[in-house]
C-alpha cells in the first residue's frame, strides 16, 4: 500500500502572510494558519521523465521569469523594491544549510519533525529566490552571488530525496530554487554545473505532474521552472500540454474544483465534521503554481492563456475570486460554523486580473492582504493597476 503525505496548502515558502510592509521577512508566516490548512496524497509518482539529454535553447530565456515588462518596471522605478532590496543587502553574507538526507516524515505523523527537515529548505529558497531578484532587478553581481551559493550548496549536500513527505516538498518548494537559478544564469562567472546536474538528476525524476490532484499542478509548475533555468524546450512544451490535461480535468462547469473544494483539516481528507474547511485554501492552492506556471509558458511565447484549457483556468478563476470576496456562498461555509481557512491566500490574483480579469478579482485586489506571496507577485505586477 502505497504511503500518505501532506499535500498542504501551508507551505512556508507560498503562505506566510506577507505584509504590505515588504521589509518584513518574506516568508514570514501565520502558524495559526499553517497549522490549519492540511492534506493528503498517495506516494508521488513520475509522469513522461523528462529528458536528461542536452536541451534546445528557449528563446531569450533569460526573461521567462520575471518577465521583460516586470523586470523593466523595477528597474525604473527602484524605490518600489527598496524593501526587498534591503532584505537581500541583509541577506548577503547568509549561511545556507542544506540536509544530506531529505525524507521528512508524514505530515500527520510528526508535524515538528517534518518541519525540522522541511523548514531550512524553504528558508533557504526565499532567501536564494530574493537575491536572485535583486540581481534581476539591479545587475549587482553580489545579490547574484549570495544566491548561487545557496543553490550550490543545496546541489551538492542532497544524497537522498525521500519518497513520500520529501518527494512533496521538493516539488512544492523547488520551484523557488528553479527560478532563483533562471534569474543568475546570466553571471558569466557562475559554474552551474553542479546545480544543473542536480536538476536533471535528482529533482525532475521525483515531479508529481503525473497526479492529478494539486500534486499535478505542483509537478507541472517544477517542470516549467526547472525548463525556463535549462532551456529546455521539450520540457517546456510537455509541462504546457501537461498543464492543458489538468485544467480540462480538473474544472468543472461551474469552475469549482471538485477534488479541492471538499478538503477537511483532517486525515479524512474529504469527510468529517469539518469536511470542506480547507476546501477554499486548496482551490488556491492548486491554482496557484497553475498561475506561476502558465505565466511562465506566456513569457516564453506559448499561448497558454487561450483555447479549451485556458477557458477552464478562466471560469476557475472567476469562481475562486467569487467565493473569496463572499466566502459565505462557498459550499462548505454553513457546515463548517461560518468558518474557512485560508480564504485570502490568492495573491496569485495579481496575475491573473493581468491576464483573464473579472469584477470580482479586481474587488479583491482592491481589498488588499492577499496571502500566499512567497513569489513576490504583488512587486511584480501591481505596477500595471
Amino acid at each position: 500500500m502505497a504511503s500518505k503525505q501532506a499535500d498542504r496548502p501551508a507551505k512556508q515558502h507560498l503562505c506566510g502572510h506577507k505584509t504590505r510592509d515588504h521589509g518584513h521577512r518574506l516568508y514570514a508566516l501565520v502558524m495559526t494558519v499553517a497549522a490549519t490548512m492540511t492534506g493528503c496524497a498517495s506516494e508521488a509518482t513520475r509522469h513522461d521523465a523528462p529528458s536528461t539529454q542536452s536541451a534546445t535553447t528557449v528563446t531569450d530565456a533569460s526573461s521567462v521569469w520575471p518577465g521583460k515588462d516586470e523586470v523593466n518596471a523595477l528597474r525604473a522605478a527602484p524605490a518600489r523594491w527598496q524593501a526587498l532590496r534591503s532584505n537581500c543587502d541583509r541577506d548577503l553574507g547568509y549561511t545556507p544549510h542544506p540536509v544530506s538526507d531529505f525524507s521528512p516524515p508524514q505530515h500527520y505523523v510528526d508535524r515538528e519533525g517534518e518541519q525540522r527537515i522541511a523548514k531550512p529548505f524553504t528558508d533557504d529558497g526565499h532567501v536564494a529566490y530574493r537575491e536572485a531578484m535583486c540581481f534581476a532587478a539591479s545587475g549587482d553581481r553580489r545579490y547574484a552571488m549570495a544566491s548561487e551559493r545557496i543553490l550550490d550548496a543545496w546541489a551538492t549536500g542532497v544524497q537522498h530525496i525521500g519518497q513520500g513527505q520529501g518527494v512533496a516538498d521538493f516539488n512544492f518548494t523547488f520551484p523557488l530554487y528553479a527560478l532563483a537559478a533562471s534569474m543568475v544564469r546570466t553571471d558569466a562567472q557562475w559554474n552551474d554545473a553542479a546545480f544543473r546536474a542536480f536538476v536533471r538528476q535528482r529533482v525532475l525524476p521525483v515531479s508529481t505532474a503525473s497526479r492529478t490532484n494539486n500534486f499535478g499542478n505542483w509537478g507541472v509548475l517544477l517542470e516549467a521552472s526547472s525548463a525556463a533555468y535549462l532551456h529546455d524546450r521539450s520540457l517546456m512544451q510537455r509541462a504546457a500540454q501537461r498543464w492543458r490535461a489538468l485544467m480540462l480535468s480538473q474544472v468543472a462547469p461551474d469552475g469549482s474544483l471538485p477534488a479541492e473544494i471538499c478538503r477537511s483539516n483532517t486525515s479524512n481528507y474529504c469527510g468529517g465534521p469539518d469536511k470542506g474547511v480547507n476546501g477554499l485554501s486548496y482551490t488556491h492552492y492548486l491554482l496557484l503554481p497553475t498561475t506561476l506556471a502558465a505565466e511562465i509558458f506566456h513569457n516564453d511565447g506559448i499561448n497558454i492563456y487561450a483555447g479549451d484549457a485556458g477557458h477552464q483556468l478562466n471560469l476557475a478563476y472567476a469562481q475562486a475570486a467569487h467565493w473569496t470576496l463572499h466566502p459565505e456562498t462557498f459550499p462548505y461555509y454553513a457546515s463548517n460554523g461560518g468558518h474557512l481557512n485560508g480564504v485570502r491566500n490568492a495573491a496569485y490574483f495579481w496575475i491573473l486580473q493581468q491576464r483573464i480579469p473579472n469584477d470580482d478579482g479586481r474587488a479583491v485586489i482592491e481589498q488588499g492582504h492577499l496571502g500566499m506571496d512567497g513569489f513576490e507577485m504583488e512587486l511584480l505586477y501591481a505596477h500595471k493597476g
